[in-house]
This record gives structure tokens, sequence and C-alpha cells, in this order.
């Protein structure tokens, strides 16, 4: 990339956008996406590997179908691309070695699915053949399914119970399920070619009733993080088949199956659920691993009744009439260590057979920790620089490495090795943009500040100054608010919500972590239960008067915006006095009518969460009102020229939330502009529909805050 000398929208959208950096076998390369749009062009999309030792990268493939990259062996490469016949999946694999450069013209097809799969997993098998597991629906006959091979006449969809739609697509009534076979290699001419014994295999063909991987909803939700394999099993999660009540339908559970045979010649054993020893309560579980050595399982529980509060436990597999079987999982800090921790864990790798590897959320980062499986043993922090968002255990030369993936407020992607010992620093292999300095920006602009709340807490802000900030300047306040709530701004990377994209506008940009935020403790984040327009609007007016003794901050030209529960948030200060504190503010897909709301909404408020006495109008209209910027008395306080943006596809906030909010400033003759995305959903990510929304945000704040445009 470029040197840009501004960070712009346009820098922005153009930056290389890099994924995760997954190690090989040995530890001496690792695989990597990027995807690269020139504005008004293409996207260039690449899978690369980077040699660990020269940190120098070559391309596997520049084909924009391909996806699902993994190992196969420690030099070879397997992935997932459509097949030219409609819906079929085709699996190809290419070799890597150190005298050439792969090329798309050596891949060669390993095996041919009859419809759509995704979430590839590989494991090396004892005997030297390779597990295989994807994710695909299944048709009555429990066959996978394709949908594109026999197109519907109508299309009509009926539904008799509450599972209509998710995120942005319809659900569908052919169900997800794991499929599972085996690789083997043969020798030719050519070297080792790897093919599929016989045919893909149903996990649950007898459990119809089974969704599995549960987090798999069309696309939006990576399956693999789901569900894991092993020589002799499977574990995954699944919804909760006995579930019948809406106000649940987020339920999940945990079972394991074992497998005689990863090639089908064996059925796959009935699905035994997991239980948790002395706890019975429904709960949403997620990050169900298996240990290296297939003897033990472990993954996070969340109740329903505190569902910021995950769980971590862990189950043996023991051997039971010749075959492994998972017995009751023991949560871990109450009943392996014996010790609890002050952060709660997001997710979790195993490092080896005795000890895991946990990120969790910790003031606005999101670190990365080591816990041994051990009596009066403790979470070692060993790794804090910005957000971690991925990582991989790296065994080489003996010793025991992560390969790391993280990012900050103005670096977009960093890969590091880690000590997993926490005894030595962290090597950088690969930074896409130089630590900011590639798209014009400096860790320099970036601090902290805290400040106290509405009540006896403090709360946490970031302040991103523009790169060019003079101390003898005034700069106009751009407040940011996060969705969620249950949310937080992180020290991490956003190609949507970019703080530093704000600031090189102008503005000092100022996101705080109200109430409702997580990584602050459990207290700081259910503090907003029963009170979503009370604690953290109190926050904000609490911050506003601390940046009041700031310098160089211009308070009258200050502008807000948010996002989902940040847009209902400028909802509700338009009704309120802080609202008259803001020249304009900027409302994307905000909640205005939240009675209404709670029955549109495609991912149920569950009958503890957030509003005390549940989400139905019903049982509880005077609470859901009482927080609804719909009131006819705050909507006769609206003044703030506002911006409303809101997109067709967005089924977590339907679009009627921001035509109404919209509507109700043309009928009050306040200033206002309706922008609509027909083919985004609650967050805008096509690249040119990312460059519009970021030009007509900064348009519209900047006209308020008498700020000029800026240029590329």
């Amino acid at each position: 990339m470029r040197l840009a000398e501004k960070f712009t929208p346009e820098v922005l959208i153009e930056a290389p956008r890099r994924g995760p950096a997954i190690p090989n076998a040995d530890g001496t390369k690792a695989l990597f996406s990027t995807s690269t749009h020139t504005i008004g062009g293409d996207t260039l999309q690449e899978i690369r590997i980077l040699d660990l030792s020269t940190k120098g990268s070559h391309v596997v493939t520049a084909n924009s179908r391909a996806h699902d990259f993994t190992w196969l062996t420690a030099n070879s490469v397997a992935f997932l691309e459509p097949g030219e016949k409609d819906g079929v999946t085709q699996l190809l694999i290419t070799k890597w070695s150190d005298q050439d450069t792969l090329f798309e013209e050596d891949s060669y097809v390993a095996a041919v699915f009859p419809g759509p799969v995704s979430s590839l997993k590989l494991k090396s098998l004892r005997d030297g053949s390779v597990a295989l597991a994807v994710v695909g629906r299944a048709d009555s006959e429990g066959n996978l399914f394709n949908g594109e091979a026999e197109p519907k006449k109508s299309s009509i969809r009926v539904y008799d119970n509450f599972n209509v739609r998710f995120w942005d697509s319809y659900i569908r009534p052919q169900k997800y399920t794991i499929w599972y076979a085996r690789l083997h290699s043969s020798s030719n001419e050519g070297g080792d070619r790897w093919g599929l014994d016989g045919k893909l295999s149903n996990l649950l063909p007898n459990n119809p009733e089974i969704e599995a991987p549960s987090s798999l909803k069309d696309g939006f939700f990576d399956g693999s993080k789901a569900f894991d394999i092993a020589e002799d099993g499977i574990v995954f999660t699944a919804q909760d088949p006995s579930n019948k009540d809406p106000l649940y339908r987020l339920t999940t559970k945990v079972f394991y199956t074992r497998l005689p045979s990863w090639s089908g010649q064996y059925p796959a054993a009935a699905p035994r659920e997991i239980p948790c020893y002395q706890d019975t309560s429904r709960g949403m579980y997620t990050n169900s691993r298996i240990s290296p050595d297939g003897k033990m399982v472990a993954f996070l529980k969340r109740s329903v009744e505190r569902q910021q509060d995950a769980r971590l436990y862990v189950a043996g597999l023991v051997e039971n009439t010749g075959a492994m079987v998972a017995g009751s999982a023991l949560e871990v800090y109450n009943m392996v260590t014996g010790r609890p921790w002050g952060l709660i864990p997001l997710s979790f790798e195993f490092m080896d057979n005795h000890s895991l590897v946990l990120t969790a959320q910790d003031s606005g980062y999101i670190t990365l920790h080591r816990l041994k499986l051990q009596p009066n043993a403790i979470p070692e922090l060993i790794f804090k620089n910005g957000s971690v968002s991925d990582y991989w255990p790296l065994y080489r030369e003996g010793a025991e490495k992560l390969l790391v993936t993280s990012s900050s407020l103005v670096e977009s992607s960093l890969y590091s090795i880690v000590d997993a010992g926490g005894k030595s620093d962290a090597e950088v292999v690969s930074s896409a943009s130089h630590n900011g300095a590639k798209l014009g920006l400096s860790p320099d602009q970036v601090s902290e500040i805290y400040f106290e709340g509405a009540g006896d807490y403090c709360v946490q802000a970031w302040v991103v100054k523009p790169r060019d900030f003079d101390a003898k300047k005034r700069y106009p306040l751009c407040m940011i608010v996060h969705g969620g709530p249950e949310s937080c701004w992180n020290n991490a990377w956003s190609t949507r919500w970019n703080a530093a994209a704000f600031a090189e506008q102008g503005y000092i940009a100022v996101a705080p972590n109200i109430t409702g935020s997580v990584g602050f403790g459990l207290d700081h984040t259910e503090r907003i239960y029963g009170s979503w327009g009370d604690y953290p609007y109190k926050d904000l007016e609490k911050c506003l008067e601390y940046l009041q003794g700031l310098p160089n901050l211009d308070l009258d030209n200050a502008v807000a915006a948010g996002g989902s529960y940040g847009g209902y948030m400028m909802l509700w200060i338009q009704g309120h006095e802080l609202g008259r504190k803001f020249k304009a503010l900027v409302c994307h897909d905000g909640v205005f009518h939240l009675p209404s709301f709670l029955l549109e909404c495609d991912e149920p408020i569950g009958p503890t969460e957030d509003f005390q006495g549940g989400p139905y109008i019903w049982n509880n209209l005077s609470e859901l009102e009482k927080w609804s910027p719909a009131q006819a008395d705050l909507l006769k306080k609206w003044k703030t020229p506002m911006l409303i943006v809101h997109s067709d596809l967005d089924f977590r906030v339907p679009i009627t939330e921001g035509l109404a909010a919209f509507n109700t400033c043309q009928a009050l003759g306040i200033e206002s502009r309706f922008v609509n995305f027909p083919d985004e959903n609650h967050f805008v990510l096509k690249e040119e529909n990312s460059l519009q929304w970021h030009r007509q945000v900064f348009a519209w704040l900047n006209r308020f805050a008498g700020i000029e445009a800026s240029t590329r």
C-alpha cells in the first residue's frame, strides 16, 4: 500500500484488510487473507503465505470465490470454492515448497460436495489420514441440501414458530448440521495427492431436531467457532431442541458425538449432552473445544439470568465400554483452580493438554492470558497490545509460542509471536500499517481519560486527536456512543466506527465506555438493566462536564453520533437537555419506539435482561414506555439537526424505526436527512457504500460544527 499523508475515508476504504495469521504444523509459515479495494474499481482478494523467519509473503491464490483456507499438512493448503454446477462446493488442495511459489494452476480438486458447505476443519489422524468436517444444510431425508439445484417456483415462506428471520436473512426450513469424511493420500508421478474416502456423512442423521453448530446463521457467524474435531469424535454447541419459548430462543446446549470411523464406514454414535455439574440453568454455550490428546472438552457458558458473565467449564472424555464419552463439566474457577478471576473470558484455546490460552475484555483492551488447569492457578497475562482478535499455538524449536493477531485504534493489523510463558517480549512479525504510519496516523494521537460517572463509579473514555493537532488551537468535540448496549469501545481497529477517521476530520473524538459497557466489571455492565436511558445518559452528561475542564476542546460546536444502542441514545438525548448541547446528531440504526421494537427485533431480549419485568408490552408496558424515545412529551422537545441512517436489510433494528424518527423530524420542522442503503444490514459493509456512509456522516457533522470539508 502507498503511504497516506492524511487519513481520510478514501484511505480507510482502500487500506488492505487482513484476516488472522494461521500457522502450519511446524511453525515456520502462516496463512492469511487480504482484501484490497480500489474506489470505483474492483476488490483484490488474496490468500498469502507468510514466512515467519524472513517475514516475506507470497500469493497462494487471488480467487475471490475461494474461502475456508486451512493447512492440510506443513506444506500444503486446502480450501473451498463453489464448483461449476449450481450450488456444489469443491475442495481444492495446493502444495508449497521452498523452491517455488504457489500459483492457482498448481491446485487440484480433491473432492466435490453436492451442496454448499463451509467452516472447513481438518485434523491429522494416527494412521496418516486426515479428518475433515464442514457445515451444510440437510434436507428432509438427511442428505446435503442444495437449494440452487432445485429452485422454488414460488417465493412463499411459511412459519409456525418464532424462528422467522435472523440478522439480514429469513430462516430456511432446512437446518444446519455437521458433515464429516476422511481424506487419504496416494502417490503418483506428480507426487502425493489427496482424495476423499467415500462421501460426506451426516453427523446427526437421526436427530433432525438438533441444529448444529448453533452459531452459524446464513454466514453471519463463523460456524467453526462452535465445534471441534478429534481422533474419536466431535464436540459442538446446538440450539436447545427442547425450547419452545421465544424468550429463550438463543439458549443452546453442548454435545459430544463419538465417531467409530471418520470414513463413515460405521455410523456416528448418538449425540450426548454434556451437563454442567451442579448447574442446570438454561444458557448460551460457545467456544466448544477438544484438548490436543482428545481426552478433555471445554466450553464457555453464559446463563440466561447473567448473560454477560461467561463461565469456563471442562469435562473429561472417559472410556466407557471401549468408547470415549463425556462426563459432567466442572466450572474451572470453582472446582479446578479454586481461585476466582476478576475478568470474564471472551474466548479460549487449548495451549496443550494441561493449560488454556484465554482472551478477556479488560478496560478497553482485549488481552491474552495463560491458565494452567491445576489447583491455585490463575490466568497470567502474556500479551496486552491493543486488542487480540485471533491466536494459535506455535510449536517450534521446543519453545511454546503463540502466533497472535491484534489491532489498535491506529494499527489495522499486527502479527506477533508471543511467549506463552510470558517470559520474553513479543516479536513483531508483520504490521500492516507500520503502527499507523502508512495511513497517516500515530499512536501519539490516542489517550484515555477517566471521569466520575452518574454513581459511585468511574467511566473510561478513549480520546483521539487529529494527527496535526496544534496545542494552540481548539477543536470541536465529536462524542461517539457505542452500540450493544452490552459492548464497548476497545483499543481496536474498525472499518465502520473508526475514531481516528472522525478525529482526522478536525475533531477531538471522545468514545466513552458508559454504563452497559463490558470489560469494566460486571457491575458496570449490569447497571444498565432497567436503566437504558438513565445511568448511560447521565454518564454522558458527566463526560461533557469533565471535558469542560480540558484545553483545546470547542464544546460550543460539539456534535455526537452513535449506532444501534448508540443510535437509540441519539434519539433519547434529542428529547432531553443534553440534546441541546450538540450542534448536530447522527443516528445510525437507532431504536425509536421501544415497546414495538422488542417484538420486531430478530433477536429477543431475555426475560431478565435489560428491562425489569420482561420485553412484552402486555406484561411490562409502563417500564418499556419509560425508556422509549417516542414518548409524546419527549418528541415535542426535539430540536437538534439530525442525520438518520437506516438500511433495508437491518432485521436487528428494523428500518421502520429509522423512518419513524426521520418523519418525526420532518413533521416538527427539524433540519434532517435520511440516508438509506437497500443492500446493507445493521452494518454498512460494502466498500463503496461504506465510503458514501462516511461522506454523508462527515459532511453533516462538519457543516454544523463549522469544519471545512477534508480532501484526500
